[in-house]
């Protein structure tokens, strides 16, 4: 990306935005300190913030694997579900107590971080992969000018047919382990899964159509979404 390709407005409008998220929630979380420390739902909420906005800054969609065009209106009750879900797992932490995780912290918060991380590294990672691809093919996401061949080849493809939503549950699973909130975790798979898979049919069907040739080959081969522990020869 050269100088003159930078999209300077955009870049300063998010550079502004995230500082000012990354300062709401340190205060918010001195102010709300509870015993056990603040520390790695602090760490929690500047990932979470640098996350989007690098993904702001790309122009991807929030909820989309950057191919097909996702479903506006299953787009729009994800993030009716999901901004409550992380304002639930948080409230259950530092006020309420509801559900909370009976084991240490510690425990809770590594694993949180650690799934929530990789989350974030399968979203940006096949997210950069999708735009290099429809850089070099000077073409754009849904327009079906992608390389196909190129397309199932690239690396997080292989995983699943989906990384990107596959990332998208591995972040509300490991949301609801940084605050320790049990009944998040119930809300992540008894709502956000069912939501996630929605959408990863819509998607899938959308694929069909942009990537027609070698598509049905490579569904075949590579799960729509949970990955195999171990490749069939």
């Amino acid at each position: 990306m050269s100088l003159r390709t930078i999209r300077w407005g955009r870049l300063i409008w998010t550079v502004l935005v995230t500082f000012y998220f990354l300062v709401f929630f340190r205060n918010f979380m001195v102010d709300a300190a509870r015993p056990g420390g603040m520390l790695l739902p602090l760490v929690f909420a500047y990932v979470f913030v640098l996350w989007l906005a690098v993904e702001y800054f790309v122009g991807s969609p929030f909820f989309q694997s950057g191919v097909a065009e996702a479903s506006p209106f299953w787009r729009g009750v994800f993030a009716f579900f999901v901004y409550p879900f992380l304002g639930y797992v948080a409230g259950d932490y530092f006020w309420w107590g509801w559900t909370q995780i009976p084991i240490p912290s510690v425990i809770t918060w590594i694993l949180g971080i650690g799934l929530f991380g990789l989350g974030v590294y399968l979203r940006l990672a096949s997210l950069f992969a999708v735009v290099r691809l429809g850089n070099g093919a000077g073409g754009k996401a849904g327009q079906g000018r992608f390389p196909e061949k190129r397309f199932v080849q690239l690396r997080l493809q292989q995983l699943c047919r989906h990384p990107r939503y596959l990332a998208t549950m591995m972040q509300l699973v490991g949301a609801a382990l940084v605050f320790r909130s049990w009944g998040g975790l119930v809300l992540a798979i008894a709502v956000g899964l069912p939501l996630v898979w929605v959408q990863v049919r819509h998607e899938d069907r959308g694929l069909r159509q942009v990537l027609k040739k070698e598509y049905k080959e490579y569904a075949d081969r590579v799960p729509l979404l949970w990955p195999r522990l171990s490749r069939q020869r």
